[in-house]
């Protein structure tokens, strides 16, 4: 049995720019203007890393300690602007078709993701990608504000709520960034590359992933990568 460990943003979904948005305007209300005008890149990292990155002057601990109201800003933000959302992005083509591919097959689909819980899963939820992601058993970055301790974290849940042990050779994750393909190599885990986010193929390739899909529109493609066999 495998898990299977989605990123959400550039893998199986984008925003439209909605996101991110909400996301520097949370940051704005809750901790001030940024001490830098430049924009930081967020793929791959988890809210908390970003948090830290935008205010490097200031107290780690100060900061972290205000990030339940930074997640109440931003989900509220994010619940707003719900439609424009859905406008302006949505499930990545072949997403919701390769969440039921594999779930017709020995897997365990959750996420691994830099976002906070509750906005993962209003994420997921307003695109309609919530329907084969045991969610309760995912690593969020409320969870760790560093990625490569996100691995780990599924395992145990998966393992406690399932009521079997999931090793990390039982673990693939799945992501558009190189952070994703670094924090699963971290695990020991297996590692699929989706050249769907902003990093292109040999970007990615560079990195030294398992597998390297283009997209998700192949699901027989997607389903070799996570078992390592031959398409």
């Amino acid at each position: 049995m495998k898990l299977v460990l989605w990123d959400i943003d550039g893998t199986l979904l984008y925003s439209g720019g909605v996101a991110g948005a909400a996301m520097r305007t949370a940051l704005t209300r809750v901790y001030g203007r940024p001490s830098h005008d430049d924009r930081r890149s967020y793929a791959g990292k988890t809210d908390q890393q970003i948090i830290l990155e935008t205010f490097p002057d200031r107290d780690a601990t100060e900061l972290l300690a205000r990030l339940p109201e930074f997640a109440a800003q931003y989900l509220a933000l994010l619940e707003a602007q719900a439609q424009e959302l859905a406008a302006r992005g949505g499930a990545l083509p072949g997403a919701a078709a390769a969440l039921r591919h594999l779930g017709a097959l020995p897997v365990v689909q959750t996420v691994l993701t830099g976002n906070l819980q509750p906005v993962a899963a209003l994420k997921l939820r307003l695109v309609g990608l919530t329907g084969h992601l045991q969610l309760a058993i995912g690593a969020f970055g409320s969870d760790h504000h560093q990625r490569n301790a996100l691995p780990a974290i599924a395992l145990q849940r998966a393992t406690a709520s399932l009521g079997r042990p999931f090793a990390a050779s039982d673990a693939v994750v799945i992501g558009d960034t190189p952070n994703d393909v670094a924090c699963g190599r971290f695990a020991g885990a297996r590692t699929v590359a989706v050249a769907t986010g902003p990093f292109g193929r040999e970007e990615l390739a560079a990195h030294a992933p398992d597998a390297i899909l283009d997209d998700l529109t192949d699901p027989a493609a997607l389903a070799a990568a996570v078992f390592g066999t031959a398409s």
